[in-house]
């Protein structure tokens, strides 16, 4: 169910303005409509043992990092074990950031006004927590139907179906997403905001969030 050595474009991304760039996402200028967007809970189904993945598994709601400490709870010892089993970390100068590995979105937006900046480095680890997730996240109908798959020191990472039927996305998909914002945004290798989307109607969002976060 349900890494960053090059920073040239960051500039460009950061003024707005719109344009195209052959075999690259085009930067958007157009502020979406978030006050349309609907929140709606991420579930997870997650094996009973971390490190048997195709196993038995259970439902649980919320945020990777929620239920991460949900299964830990119930199953003492999941976390040290699901951490040991994680891909090597993110860090800034990893090859992992090869824009030649991604699918690159249609476009993107850095300049979201009514979004305060995220912490990068909380976001690299939310994309080292998706990229150790088997299977894909569903969100029902939209357009913007939208959950928070991951939040931690107030830095988010949200996806949102904009179809009007249910969809279907690789949890990898997002964490690449996530990475792309990264890649582009990031400003002073510190801090974060943006949405990028894709041409089969989603997208995902990087951005600061105080909410149970």
């Amino acid at each position: 169910m349900l890494s960053i050595s090059a920073f040239i474009a960051s500039g460009l991304a950061l003024a707005g303005v719109a344009h195209g760039v052959p075999g690259f996402a085009s930067i958007r200028s157009d502020q979406p409509d978030v006050s349309s967007y609907a929140t709606v809970p991420i579930t997870w189904e997650l094996p009973v043992k971390a490190d048997d993945p195709t196993g038995a598994t259970v439902e649980v709601t919320g945020t990777i990092e929620e239920a991460i400490a949900q299964m830990d709870a119930t199953y003492p010892g999941w976390n040290e074990t699901f951490q040991a089993h994680l891909p090597p970390p993110p860090t800034v100068d990893s090859g992992a950031f090869d824009l030649a590995a991604l699918d690159d979105p249609e476009s993107y937006i850095c300049k979201l006004d009514q979004w305060k900046e995220a912490g990068q480095l909380s976001i690299l680890r939310g994309i080292e927590y998706l990229r150790g997730m088997t299977g894909s996240a569903k969100n029902g109908p939209g357009p913007g139907e939208c959950g928070r798959v991951s939040c931690s020191w107030q830095s988010a990472i949200w996806w949102c179906n904009d179809n009007d039927s249910e969809k279907e996305v690789g949890w990898n998909d997002i964490a690449d997403g996530t990475l792309y914002i990264l890649q582009k945004c990031s400003r002073d290798a510190q801090y974060v905001k943006g949405q990028a989307f894709y041409k089969d109607k989603w997208n995902v969002i990087v951005r600061y969030d105080n909410d149970s976060c």
